[in-house]
């Protein structure tokens, strides 16, 4: 390991010691939360190039269905409700932008263009010139190419099932587009038009055949793939395909564990929380087959190893080569409880899919549920630790990227699908809107979604101020950004500590303004007036204060789980200042 690495490995360490406050010698003894956090792109730091690795898939299947199933359901931790929250979070329940993922339209409104153009810095494959197959497959759920444009680019080319053209094409390419404004690393995807006669076989190509087996590939062997699929009414050809990302593929990386030959991988996947809150990303849209099988490391400039979500074909309604079907979202492939079930009561038991009655919404659609859909439920075909272990807060995390999406952001990831007809391209971005409106309601339940905290004297009295010590708080609540609740629906109960000024003030209120924020004023009320012994105004610098904070929806007084704010005391102005937050 090199210098540079060695440096990183010791801040990342450090970072995550602090925050554990445990097991690390001199620990601090702040929260958690206010240790040092993750360092922005500590992890693209210069590293040997690695092996490219192409694991079996059957072994992992085998161990992600049976031996990790199990291992999940009878875990006595969550059993009883403990959870390990998420290890690389910024004081402010937040991702730093790494070799991962960069926040893209959650922070900086992308316009309809950027959605639409996505990651994609051209057209697609050159057609003016011949299109050379590198190799050919006909094995696996998705039969098609790997081309060579005239350019040099290559191609994964891979094509809709015949009866549903635009199906899997277009769900590939709009997926591509969201998980792109959301913040993950992606190809370049493009729904591809072309005439058989661009394709040439280039010297040396070979096609894998049902038997995993390579074989010399001959152009009239390729054209049969393209009898797997429907021609346009001209006798065109449409297909999604995907450019090679850039530098050497290094195989996929997994949603558990760290991949020992890269230093730079400091966190265990399982504990990212931009994989954890990837679950609400991959609900919304309904990404059956995020596994591992779908992912890539590639080794890009100046040396790193940087992390693809690739191969989109099966979301949406698609499920590549048919439409989706009820079962798929909502049980494993091999489920190994519902299955036991069944078992153990001779085929009596059932669960609500198998007597759901649904059809097809339009053969470039497939079937995607809309109203009926449930968010806390909804399952991937195969189980994925990282989704396991997520929690409400890296659900509610998710839930921010899907809502940061406008409905004109949505109809313009849509059309970059460029389905058939425009009722259908409609029809499927309603369904996207309704979807993303009822991930936001299931999660932003699970929590008290306020952010962007900010402290200033109480605009409700300000004599508590200066008497007292009591001041305002201003923050967004993003239930009544959302539409969930207004204002005058919710209280905020608050609890407040700081042990230096000797203040332990509990109350609730209802808050002021809208457009601008919520404000809420925080003082000692008649319960517990908190009056410092000497009263002194100024007291130590940079003395840590804890403000606890939930929403109360009224009338019949719900509680939400609490926000807690961190506050530092800035003895010089006389008020506090925010340096983290946790939901």
């Amino acid at each position: 390991m090199n210098r540079a690495n060695a440096v990183s490995r010791k801040l990342i360490a450090a970072a995550t010691c602090a925050a554990l406050a445990a097991g690390c010698g001199g620990a601090s003894t702040l929260p958690p939360s206010l240790g040092p956090g993750p360092i922005p792109y500590a992890d693209t730091l210069p590293i040997r190039e690695p092996e490219a690795r192409d694991p079996l898939e059957v072994p992992r299947i085998l161990d992600d269905a049976v031996a990790g199933e199990v291992s999940h359901g009878l875990s006595v931790r969550r059993a009883v409700g403990e959870q390990h929250e998420a290890l690389n979070l910024t004081p402010f329940d937040d991702v730093v932008p790494s070799a991962w993922f960069a926040l893209r339209n959650p922070v900086r409104r992308m316009t309809t263009v950027e959605i639409r153009v996505g990651p994609t810095t051209g057209f697609g494959p050159d057609t003016t010139g011949v299109l050379e197959i590198i190799s050919a497959k006909v094995q696996g759920v998705s039969p098609g190419f790997n081309i060579q444009d005239a350019k040099g680019d290559r191609y994964v080319v891979k094509f809709d099932p015949k009866g549903f053209l635009h199906m899997s094409s277009a769900a590939g390419v709009i997926s591509n587009r969201l998980l792109h404004a959301a913040g993950y690393n992606v190809p370049e995807d493009f729904v591809f038009v072309f005439s058989r006669s661009k394709l040439a076989v280039a010297e040396g190509a070979t096609i894998r055949g049902e038997d995993f087996k390579d074989r010399p590939l001959t152009l009239d062997v390729a054209l049969d793939v393209l009898a797997l699929t429907d021609s346009l009414p001209d006798g065109r050809y449409l297909a999604v395909t995907s450019k090679f990302v850039p530098g050497p593929p290094k195989g996929p990386f997994f949603f558990e564990g760290v991949r020992e030959d890269d230093p730079n991988d400091y966190y265990h996947h399982e504990y990212r929380r931009e994989l954890r809150g990837l679950y609400a990303v991959s609900s919304w849209i309904n990404h059956v087959d995020m596994r591992w099988m779908n992912t890539m490391d590639a080794y890009v400039p100046p040396g790193y190893l940087r992390h693809y979500l690739i191969d989109f074909a099966a979301s949406l309604g698609s499920g590549t080569t048919r439409p989706h079907e009820p079962r798929e979202g909502l049980e494993y492939n091999v489920g190994l409880w519902a299955g036991l079930g069944r078992v153990f009561t001779l085929g009596f038991y059932q669960v609500g899919w198998e007597n759901m009655t649904w059809e097809v919404i339009d053969p470039t659609i497939g079937w995607l549920e809309g109203e009926s859909f449930d968010p806390g439920s909804w399952k991937p075909n195969w189980p994925n630790r990282a989704f396991q272990l997520a929690t409400d807060r890296d659900g509610y995390w998710g839930a921010k990227l899907v809502g940061s999406f406008s409905d004109e952001q949505i109809r313009a990831a849509v059309d970059a699908g460029r389905l058939s007809t425009r009722p259908a391209a409609d029809t499927l971005a309603t369904i996207l809107m309704v979807r993303r409106d009822l991930v936001v309601k299931h999660w932003y339940g699970k929590v008290s979604p306020l952010e962007n905290f900010e402290m200033e004297q109480s605009t409700a009295d300000p004599a508590v101020h200066e008497a007292e010590g009591g001041f305002g708080v201003r923050f967004d609540d993003l239930g009544v950004r959302e539409g969930l609740w207004t204002s005058e629906e919710v209280q905020y109960r608050w609890e407040f500590e700081h042990a230096a000024l000797d203040r332990d003030w509990h109350g609730a209120g209802t808050a002021t303004g809208t457009g601008d924020g919520q404000r809420v004023a925080i003082g000692p009320g008649d319960r517990d007036p908190g009056k410092r012994p000497d009263g002194s105004r100024l007291s130590p610098e940079g003395s840590l204060a804890k403000l606890v904070l939930r929403v109360v929806r009224r009338p019949d007084g719900d509680a939400h789980p609490p926000v807690t704010v961190w506050l530092e005391w800035v003895a010089t102005a006389g008020s506090y200042r925010v340096i983290g937050l946790e939901h």
